[in-house]
């Protein structure tokens, strides 16, 4: 094993759209119901494929009038949405890149969130590459994006592992013979490395 390709909401930061939103929800769980009312996740994933901004928040005031201000908070509090770092992934990724393994990025992730997410985590700086889905228009856990990151890069599956927080994206690398480790904490991580000689 020679590589690693990292997810980074929810592995190196925490994705937490509460921490923009909180100021228009009494709780996390009252935001979630809303939610799924508004299909924000559906939405999102426009973002991550690459739709722009002004085009997204188009189609929310159009399609969801009366929480138009909900996308709008979220686009405005995009620093805050992934300003949290997951305990113990910076320490893992500057050990890993002082071994010389060769650190790469994939993530679901608009352009503006991917600026936001570096900010939080200056890590991704170790980082050979980082294959970021709107800017390719592709995103997890289609095929084309993972094959997109090996080919780019001249790494074979076999010897790279994959870390994400998605048993659903884990699979998907996993069907193209790339080793996935479904990210739960940093500790679970670090025992995976160790086992497949990374550290």
């Amino acid at each position: 094993m020679k590589n690693v390709i990292f997810d980074f909401g929810n592995v190196l930061i925490r994705w937490r759209p509460y921490a923009a939103l909180h100021m228009h929800f009494s709780s996390e769980a009252e935001m979630l119901a809303c939610f799924e009312q508004i299909d924000f996740f559906g939405w999102n994933a426009e973002q991550d494929r690459g739709r722009s901004w002004e085009d997204g928040l188009a189609i929310a005031a159009r399609d969801h009038p009366d929480h138009a201000h909900i996308f709008h908070a979220y686009s405005n509090g995009l620093d805050a949405a992934h300003g949290e770092r997951v305990p113990g992934m910076s320490d893992l990724v500057e050990s890993l890149h002082q071994r010389g393994v060769g650190l790469y990025g994939l993530t679901n992730a608009a352009e503006a969130s991917f600026q936001a997410v570096k900010k939080t985590a200056p890590e991704i700086g170790y980082m050979r590459d980082v294959v970021v889905s709107s800017r390719e228009a592709l995103i997890k856990p289609s095929p084309e994006i993972f094959e997109l990151c090996l080919s780019r890069n001249g790494i074979e599956a076999d010897e790279t592992l994959f870390v994400d927080d998605s048993a659903t994206n884990c699979r998907g690398a996993e069907a193209l013979g790339i080793r996935a480790h479904e990210f739960k904490d940093a500790a679970g991580l670090e025992r995976d490395l160790r086992a497949h000689g990374l550290l």
